[in-house]
């Protein structure tokens, strides 16, 4: 029977349309939810590594708080003859609390500033992740106004405020991992794997950091115009270990990138300075963790993450410090 030949001012009628419809919805739907757990089942359960070495949790859901500290310096130096200029600036330290869900290797977190909420630090930080035993993908941006430090030039040196600067800037992190079988990258900053035996691994990289720093609309007026571009990509190679001591994991990973490609460009009240590749101009990814695994269920740790830049050589240089420290406290379900 059509719609047009039903009689729809009955209440009746209404009611089992609208019954029908919601169990057709709710059927839908609870076969797409299989479908979508079946693959992710499939996925998550697949051996592609030697299990002496590694394994997976038998829970797959995983619940976790972390506490976060992250911050950001930046070091600049040109000696010239005529005008020698430094300068040493870096951001307010940024403290969040997460609440974050994984099932079977798909996680989300959110994060609160606890400084924002007080208007104390309006900082912005935004960061993905994506890893495996096999490559790790780092993304973070980071949005700025907090800047503040000491700047000289022609012999006067200027203490810069808060507010005074804005910058906003972007590193991209992709490794390579060779040793997938017997060494977890994710077992040391995810918890998704268990690193059961002592491994390590040699790493391939490629890195990229942009972003610009200049003067904000709530300078003072008569201040010095400062605008700062950094456009850097990296290639290159390092290794990482992790050293497992009973219920507890050590890692330790570092990768220097040399710089194939360098942009940089700083002007001061009109005058510019262009900073073009010099080797070895270098991007470096630092990480280290310490994991307790309380029990198959409870763990607790902390990790941190550096992205070093240097540009330049001793009487010419720019130097960039981004680290993100992190506390973690998570059990499975």
């Amino acid at each position: 029977m059509s719609i047009d030949n039903m009689n729809i001012r009955c209440p009746a009628a209404i009611l089992m349309l609208m019954v029908s419809a919601c169990a057709f919805s709710q059927s839908k739907i609870k076969k797409l939810y299989n479908k979508a757990d079946s693959i992710l089942r499939v996925r998550y359960e697949r051996v592609t590594y030697d299990t002496q070495y590694i394994s997976r949790p038998d829970r797959r859901l995983t619940l976790r708080v972390r506490g976060n500290l992250s911050g950001n310096s930046i070091r600049y130096k040109n000696v010239r003859d005529d005008n020698d200029s430094h300068a040493d600036i870096s951001t307010s330290m940024r403290g969040t609390i997460s609440l974050g869900a994984s099932y079977m290797g798909i996680a989300a977190a959110y994060s609160i500033n606890p400084g924002k909420l007080s208007g104390c630090n309006k900082d912005y930080e935004f960061n993905v992740s994506a890893s495996s035993n096999r490559y790790i993908i780092d993304l973070s941006y980071q949005r700025s106004n907090t800047l503040s430090g000491d700047i000289t030039t022609k012999g006067d040196t200027y203490h810069i405020e808060k507010n005074y600067l804005n910058m906003k800037m972007l590193s991209i992190t992709g490794i390579y991992i060779f040793n997938r079988r017997r060494f977890s990258y994710p077992a040391a900053f995810s918890q998704s794997y268990f690193q059961k035996r002592s491994a390590g691994s040699w790493l391939a990289g490629l890195s990229f950091m942009g972003g610009t720093i200049k003067t904000g609309d709530e300078a003072p007026e008569g201040s010095h115009d400062l605008f700062l571009r950094v456009r850097s990509v990296g290639i290159g190679g390092g290794y990482g270990y992790n050293l497992v001591c009973h219920k507890w994991l050590f890692h330790l990973s570092l990768m220097p990138t040399i710089i194939c490609y360098n942009y940089n460009k700083i002007t001061m009240d009109g005058e510019s300075v262009h900073e073009y590749t010099h080797f070895p101009d270098l991007i470096v990814n630092s990480r280290a963790a310490i994991i307790y695994n309380i029990s198959s269920r409870y763990f607790l740790g902390t990790n941190l993450v550096v992205n070093s830049s240097l540009f330049g050589n001793f009487n010419h240089y720019t130097a960039q410090t981004k680290w993100r420290a992190r506390a973690v406290f998570g059990f499975r379900l």
